[in-house]
């Protein structure tokens, strides 16, 4: 594999994440996430751990669908910012919910299967709806 990242690479990547998220299929998840996640909150202070990944983890929570919009993607050799909104459609202890949310994805390039490692996430509020 060359050194730089292609976006479509992320994009198999994110679309493995997504349907094993969905499938709970939690190998496949840690096979993406890099050994190095971190996570950062609202004001980019960074968390120790997402609580919606948590709950999946343990099956609190299953993740029902996943849609996404307004996917934008930046390019930087062995990295890719991935940004858009996304509405997660939850089944947990307190019903069914819906989650929107903006997420800043970084992707890296690594030298083991899956070739890629989600590096950094940042759960940031969703844009206002327009009516």
């Amino acid at each position: 594999m060359s050194a730089i990242l292609q976006p479509a690479h992320v994009e198999a990547a994110e679309a493995r994440l997504w349907d094993a998220l969905i499938q709970w299929q939690p190998q496949q998840v840690n096979a993406l996430l890099s050994p190095a996640l971190f996570l950062t909150d609202y004001d980019g202070r960074r968390q120790d751990a997402s609580a919606l990944l948590a709950g999946w983890n343990a099956r609190r929570i299953r993740i029902v669908a996943i849609e996404r919009q307004q996917t934008e993607q930046l390019a930087c050799g062995a990295m890719v910012l991935v940004t858009g909104e996304m509405r997660l459609h939850l089944d947990g202890e307190h019903g069914r919910q819906l989650h929107a949310m903006r997420l800043l994805r970084v992707w890296a390039r690594c030298t083991g299967a899956p070739g890629v490692h989600l590096l950094s996430l940042c759960v940031l509020p969703a844009a206002p709806r327009a009516h």
